[in-house]
């Protein structure tokens, strides 16, 4: 099963942007990544079309079952 952990920003122009990072670990939640998302936006941490993050919308961990054909 592949996971994925995918954070949502609100960006200082109105729109959003997610933010998506392979392999999480396995007991992550909300409190244990808010912080490291307020520190994306205190820093600045990554522009879009001239936009910045101002803050995290939501965090959630997705779960893919990929089967390769044989």
């Amino acid at each position: 099963m592949k996971k994925t952990l995918e954070m949502e920003f609100k960006l200082d122009d109105d729109k959003s942007k997610t933010i998506s990072l392979s392999d999480p670990k396995d007991d992550l939640t909300l409190a244990s990544v808010t912080p490291w998302a307020n520190n994306v936006v205190a820093k600045k941490a990554f522009i879009i079309n001239g936009a910045f993050p101002v803050a995290l919308k939501s965090a959630s961990i997705r779960t893919v079952d990929v089967q390769e054909l044989t």
